[in-house]
Parts: C-alpha cells; structure tokens; sequence
C-alpha cells in the first residue's frame, strides 16, 4: 500500500520544518511500503513559501499564486494524489502524525473505506483550550448528523483518511473551511447510497491558540451551517432546504402585497385580487433560482426544468388567485388569505417541485 498524505500550508513558518520531519520519520504499518507528501502553498507571506522551495526535489510541492484558502487547497493535493490511501495532514501540529497507524487499520483489515479522526471519543491527550470553539464543533457536527443521518462525534477534523478510489468520486466546491461540512455530507451520501463503510477512531489533539497562528474564524462558523444544508442529499436536509427557501419567498410575496395594498390603494376587492396576483408573480423567478440552486443543488439552468416550473406556478397562480377572490368574497382579510394560499402552496409544491420540476435523475 502506498500512502498519500495532502498537506495545506499557509503562514506556518514556525511549524513547518518540524511537521515536514515528522511526517517523514513517522513509523507506518507494515503494510504501507510507499509514502508520498504533498504540499500546497496557500501563497504563504511569512517566509514558509522560501522554506518550502527546499523539498522541491524530495516532496511534491504545489504553490498558489494567490490564497484561496484550505479547500482549494486540498482539492489540488487530492488531483495529484497518487497513493491508495489519502490522508488530510494540517501543518499547525495540532495534529500529530503518529496517529497514521491508528487511522489506517480500519483501511487495511478492509473494514473501512473511509476513517475520521475523532477528537472528542477515546482517551487519548487533548490540549485544553477554548471552551467555545469546541462547543461550536459538537453543534454543528449535531446539526450535520441531522442532516446527513450519520452518527459522527467530529466532523470537523482534519484527520480524514481516505481510498484513493473513493476521493476521485467527490466533486468538491468549497475553496475555505466549508470543505469539512462538504466532504463530510458528500461521504454520507456514498454510505447511504452505495453501503460505503465509513469508521471513526479516537485521536489526540494539541489545539492552538489564535496568537500562536490558529486560522478558522467567524466567516467560516457562519458558512459551515449552509454547507451542511446545501450538500446533504437527505429527505430531511431536502425538505428543510426548501422550507427555509419556502419562508423566505413566502415573506417576500407577504411584504409585497402589503406595500401594494397600504401604499397603492390597492383596498377594493379587484385592487386586492391584482396586489396579490403582481406579489406571486413577482417571487416566481426568484423562487426558481433559489430552489434550483439551494434546494435541489442544480447547477445550471435546465430549459425543461424552467419550463416545467413556470408552468406549473401559473397553474397554481390561478388556482391561488380563486381562492383568494373567493374568500375576499366572504370577508376574510387579504393577510389571511395570503396566509391560506401560501401553506397550501408549500404543500402541495414540495412534492411537484421534488418529483417533476427538479428531479435529480
């Protein structure tokens, strides 16, 4: 077995010799006869990119012209992988690895196609630091379990070993820190779909402070909750994806109609009928791109789905349309019959927009 071990650098001047020695001289499983390391600089300006330059003939070294962050980063490590197995090595030494012999077990005994390190089972060391940080790691690996029906303790570890064969099936987008939540749904999705095995084992963690170089931040806290939505392919994750999409057009159409209605005089029963026919139309296009792009992850613009989409909606926009007429009619204010025709709308809409209108097959 060879061993491809993808490691992205970025400012890491004060570790980055030693972490390089330490992958080198690390002791493998026997059956690992092969290792190969490759660095990616992530257009380094602290000196690392000079250090770097050194191993250019001992190790394979990728250097970006401009940074683009850790995702990006990976992806162009993992085309040029070359060993059976990868394994995602940070060069802060938070992470340490003697680990790879734990790791790969899984992978060699044939268990495994895909192993996590986990920093929050087993009774191995662990730097004590930040309180927060690590409770915001379980939340959103909670919120990814839920999305992606896996029962993970870390999913944002760094230490994701992989085969070869599995990681040249991953499509990835991400260019930052997304990249976790993105594997991580994209690997649930092989489990469900193909019985991928996928194993977690215990591992220690020397964490870092912000002052001694930590990088992730609140861009990155605030974007791994939309990668967890966006890339999970359950039913869950679909229909939570097209409610939240739901609630925003939903309160788009509702402020529409009340500031034609308020602010145009739209208050005599055909003035309402028209307000609330512009409000529809109105949110139609916007409704499709968002749940074309967010909801069902298509992307790019099919002219069938797009045709099927209109069609239906202005089916449905008659059948709103009466409704709301015809309960104007009866007294109801126009909010609520808003209201009724929306929560119909959703209703009925999941189930069209999932089986016809945007059908993955």
């Amino acid at each position: 077995m060879k061993l491809s071990v993808v490691m992205p650098v970025y400012n890491e001047i004060s570790t980055i010799r030693q972490i390089i020695s330490a992958v080198e001289s690390v002791e493998l499983p026997p059956e690992v006869v092969q290792r190969e390391l490759i660095l990616i600089d992530d257009c380094s300006t602290d000196g690392t990119r000079e250090i770097l330059q050194e191993f250019n003939t001992s190790h394979t070294v990728i250097y970006h012209k401009v940074n683009t962050g850790k995702g990006k980063a990976l992806q162009d490590g993992f085309r040029v992988a070359t060993g059976d197995v990868v394994v995602v090595q940070d060069a802060d030494l938070e992470y340490d690895p003697n680990e790879y012999r734990k790791l790969l077990r899984p992978l060699i005994d044939g268990k495994a196609d895909v192993v996590f390190g986990s920093r929050f089972v087993g009774g191995d060391s662990h730097r004590i630091i930040y309180y927060w940080h690590s409770l915001g790691n379980k939340v959103l690996t909670w919120f990814s379990n839920m999305m992606s029906d896996l029962n993970l303790s870390d999913m944002e570890t760094c230490y994701k070993v992989f085969r070869l064969s599995v990681l040249k099936r991953l499509t990835i987008h991400e260019s930052r820190f997304g990249i976790e939540p993105e594997i991580t749904a994209r690997i649930a999705t092989l489990v469900r779909e193909e019985d991928l095995m996928l194993f977690e084992v215990g591992i220690s963690y020397y964490g870092r402070s912000y002052r001694e170089g930590k990088k992730i931040g609140m861009r990155d806290a605030f974007r791994a909750p939309y990668c967890i939505l966006k890339y999970n392919t359950t039913g869950i994750a679909w229909f939570t994806r097209y409610s939240l999409t739901g609630f925003l057009l939903a309160a788009c159409q509702l402020l529409a109609l009340t500031a034609l209605v308020e602010s145009g005089g739209m208050n005599n029963l055909n003035g309402l009928n028209t307000a609330n026919f512009i409000s529809i139309a109105l949110t139609i296009p916007a409704g499709y791109l968002l749940h074309s792009r967010f909801t069902w992850n298509h992307k790019k613009t099919s002219i069938k789905s797009l045709a099927i989409f209109y069609g239906y909606n202005l089916f449905t926009l008659m059948i709103r349309m009466a409704l709301f007429y015809g309960l104007s009619l009866k007294g109801f204010q126009y909010m609520n019959n808003a209201l009724i025709g929306i929560v119909l709308a959703v209703l009925a809409n999941y189930f069209i927009y999932k089986q016809v209108v945007f059908n993955r097959e």
